[in-house]
């Protein structure tokens, strides 16, 4: 029940009043957590594709290339800041860094290459990459960049930890040669 005393003495010969007294009483027990959907981290993954949408990163621009949910909030925390310097070294780092990817840019003068021209290197650890999500990522980096560099390269190394076991022999032999005196 309302409390009926936060109604003004004038006010409490109508109806109304109690009514929205008691609205009011409601709203003020509804949980609004979900509507904080900028608390990237809080909000419910249904939500996120939608995100996507109105922070303008989806397709080529990092939605394609983000394979789980993790690399999805990544990227919608990073959207504003890859929009504000797309066309820079630092949003091709930005994208790349959002999906958890390990690299080395260089850019020509470092190698002697073409001017304008980059190449990429990427360390893969315990885990190959496909033909298409190499495709995406190259959509991903040309989206990026500036429109008069070019990605001349993308290098993958791949690097497996794990056990090796090695066994190993040996063998010796002798041949004697017994005389008679």
């Amino acid at each position: 029940m309302a409390d009926d005393r936060l109604i003004p003495g004038g006010v409490r010969i109508d109806d109304s009043a109690y009514a929205y007294n008691e609205m009011a009483e409601r709203l003020g027990t509804l949980d609004l957590t979900p509507l904080l959907v900028y608390i990237i981290d809080n909000v419910d993954a249904s939500v996120l594709p939608y995100l996507a949408e109105q922070f303008h990163v989806t397709g080529y621009e990092g939605w394609r290339q983000a394979k789980n949910d993790a690399e999805r909030r990544a990227l919608l925390k990073n959207a504003r800041e890859l929009h504000r310097y797309k066309g820079t070294e630092y949003a091709i780092e930005l994208a790349i860094d959002s999906l958890g990817l390990t690299y080395t840019l260089l850019k020509w003068w470092e190698y002697g290459g073409l001017p304008y021209h980059f190449k990429i290197s990427f360390d893969l650890l315990d885990s190959g990459i496909s033909a298409d999500d190499q495709n995406l990522l190259a959509a991903l980096v040309n989206e990026y960049k500036a429109k008069r560099d070019v990605l001349e390269n993308m290098e993958f190394n791949l690097a497996v930890t794990g056990d090796i076991f090695v066994g190993v022999s040996q063998q010796s032999s002798e041949i004697i040669t017994v005389y008679p005196e």
